[in-house]
């Protein structure tokens, strides 16, 4: 499905919600953003983990390949 594709989520009542595809920013370890808001989720290509900052440290949770 093409990036700018829409979706229609049925919420009934004959009533649909549009929404788009979310992506997620990806980077090195070097390459993360240097003035992060709290709350920013990145994917670490380095590492292989999906890392959230907190406002003081980043975490990261090991992505299961499958």
């Amino acid at each position: 499905m093409p990036r700018s594709k829409s979706i229609l989520i049925d919420i009934g009542g004959g009533m649909s919600l549009m929404t788009s595809i979310m992506t997620i920013t990806s980077w090195r370890t070097k390459d993360r953003p240097k003035k992060p808001k709290i709350g920013v989720l990145g994917y670490n290509k380095q590492t292989g983990n999906l890392e959230y900052y907190d406002g003081n440290y980043w975490y990261g949770a090991a992505m299961e390949k499958s």
